[in-house]
C-alpha cells in the first residue's frame, strides 16, 4: 500500500462511507421491487460487496477497498458515493489521477457531495496540477471540519499559492496551519521552507536590479559568514560602510565576528569600537550594549559591565541574557542585594534559564536566605534537567537512538 507524504497514516477518514452502503442497498431495493427474485438476488451480492468494500477502507486495505468499490461501481453506475469512497481510497493509495477522474464523476453526478469536492482539489494539487487544484482547496480551506483534512487541504493550499507565486495567499495560509498545528513537523518544514524560498527569490531580484548596493554586499557578507568565512565577511561589510557610514547593524555584525575569533586583549579593543561605533548610528541599539556588557565582564570591569548591561536592560527590558549578566556583574562588585532583582526577573521571564536560577541560588546562600536558596537550587536542578533531556531528544532525533538494539524488524 502506497502511503502519500507518510503524515496521511492514521487519517481517520472513515466518515467518508457513511452513506455508500445506504446508498447501494436503496439501489438494490429498487431493482429488486422492478424486477423480481432475480434482482434480489443481485442485491443481496452487492450489500455484501459494499461491506466488504467498507471493512478493507476501514482496516486500511485501501487497494483491497478500491477493487470492491470498482465492482460496486459496475453494478451501480450512477451512485456517486461510490465514486467518492473510490476517490478517497485511490487518493490514500497514492493514485491521484484516478482519485481526480473518480471525484469529478462524484461531483457530476451529485455536485453538493463535499467530500469529492475535498479530495478533487487535494488529488488535483498531489498531481501538479495546481492552477486548477487552488480554487477547490481555497473554498475547502474555510469550510472543512474535520482537523486532519483540513490540515492536508490547507498544506496543499500553501504548496500550490507558492507554486504559482500567489505569496500573500502562501503566508496567509501558513500563519493559519501554525495557530491551528503549532508542533506538526510537516508544517514546520513547509514554513522553514516558504521563508527560505522566498528569501532566495528576494535576493535574486536584488541582484538583478541593483547588484552595486550596498545592500547587495551585506547579503554577501551574510552569506560569507554561515560559510565560515569571517575574514570574507568583514571585508563586505567594510564595503557596506564605505558606501554608506550611517547603516544601522553593520558595525555589530563587524564586532560580533570578532568575539567569536578571539577574545584576547587587542581582539576585544577592536571588537569595542565597533560596538561604540554602531551606538553612535543608534543609540536604541541593546545588543551592542550588552557585547560591551561582556567585554567589560571579560576584563572584569565590573562598574562598566553594571553601566552596559543596566543599558541594554532599560532599551530591551525582555533581554534575558543581559539581566543575568548585570545580576553577575553586581555579584562581582560584592553588590550582592543589587543583583537579586535582574536575577529573579530573569527566572521570571525565562524559568528554565539555568545560569539564573544558579546565580540567585549563590546570592541567597551568601545573604543568609537559606530557604530561598533551597528553592532556587531545586529550579536550578529541574532546569538543568530540562536542558540534557531536550539535548538528548535532538541528539536521538538526528542520529538516532544508538542504544538500542536492532531487532531487524521493518515498518510496515
Amino acid at each position: 500500500m502506497k502511503n502519500p507524504r507518510g503524515f496521511l497514516l492514521g487519517v481517520g477518514l472513515g466518515f467518508t462511507l457513511i452513506v455508500s452502503l445506504g446508498s447501494v442497498s436503496l439501489w438494490s431495493q429498487s431493482m429488486a421491487h422492478k424486477s423480481g427474485a432475480g434482482q434480489a438476488a443481485v442485491s443481496g451480492t452487492t450489500d455484501k460487496i459494499a461491506q466488504q468494500a467498507e471493512h478493507a477502507f476501514d482496516a486500511g486495505h485501501y487497494e483491497q477497498a478500491i477493487k470492491f468499490y470498482e465492482e460496486l461501481i459496475k453494478a451501480a453506475p450512477n451512485v456517486a458515493e461510490i465514486h467518492s469512497n473510490l476517490a478517497v481510497a485511490y487518493y490514500l493509495s497514492g493514485r491521484f489521477a484516478d482519485a481526480a477522474r473518480e471525484a469529478r464523476i462524484a461531483l457530476k453526478l451529485k455536485p453538493t457531495l463535499l467530500n469529492a469536492h475535498y479530495f478533487l482539489g487535494a488529488s488535483l494539487a498531489e498531481s501538479g496540477y495546481c492552477g486548477e487544484a487552488l480554487p477547490y482547496l481555497e473554498k475547502d480551506f474555510s469550510r472543512v471540519r474535520d482537523s486532519k483534512l483540513k490540515r492536508i487541504i490547507g498544506t496543499d493550499a500553501l504548496r500550490c499559492s507558492m507554486a504559482l507565486n500567489h505569496v500573500d495567499k502562501a503566508i496567509d495560509y501558513d500563519q493559519i496551519l501554525t495557530r491551528e498545528f503549532p508542533d506538526d513537523p510537516e508544517i514546520l518544514y513547509l514554513t522553514t521552507h516558504m521563508f527560505s524560498d522566498l528569501s532566495t527569490r528576494a535576493s535574486q531580484r536584488l541582484l538583478a536590479t541593483s547588484p552595486s548596493s550596498y545592500q547587495v554586499h551585506r547579503m554577501n557578507a551574510e552569506i560569507l559568514e554561515l560559510q565560515g568565512k569571517p575574514q570574507d565577511a568583514i571585508a563586505e561589510y567594510r564595503k557596506v560602510l564605505k558606501l554608506d557610514p550611517h547603516v544601522p547593524g553593520v558595525h555589530y555584525e563587524i564586532g560580533k565576528i570578532l568575539l567569536q575569533q578571539s577574545h584576547d586583549l587587542a581582539t576585544l579593543h577592536e571588537a569595542k569600537k565597533e560596538f561604540e561605533a554602531e551606538l553612535k548610528i543608534d543609540p536604541g541599539n541593546a545588543q551592542a550594549e550588552y557585547q560591551l556588557g561582556e567585554i567589560a565582564s571579560t576584563v572584569r570591569d565590573w562598574n562598566n559591565a553594571i553601566t552596559h548591561f543596566g543599558q541594554a536592560v532599560k532599551l530591551d527590558p525582555q533581554m534575558v541574557p543581559a539581566l543575568v549578566g548585570l545580576g553577575e556583574a553586581y555579584v562581582s562588585a560584592g553588590r550582592l542585594k543589587d543583583a537579586i532583582a535582574p536575577l529573579k526577573r530573569a527566572t521570571e521571564l525565562d524559568s528554565n534559564n539555568v545560569d539564573a536560577h544558579y546565580r540567585l541560588s549563590f546570592v541567597y546562600r551568601r545573604l543568609g536566605r537559606n530557604q530561598e536558596a533551597d528553592q532556587q537550587l531545586a529550579a536550578y536542578k529541574k532546569a538543568y534537567e530540562e536542558l540534557l533531556k531536550f539535548r538528548q531528544r535532538i541528539r536521538t532525533g538526528i542520529v538516532g537512538d544508538v542504544a538500542k538494539p536492532d531487532t531487524g524488524t521493518r515498518d510496515h
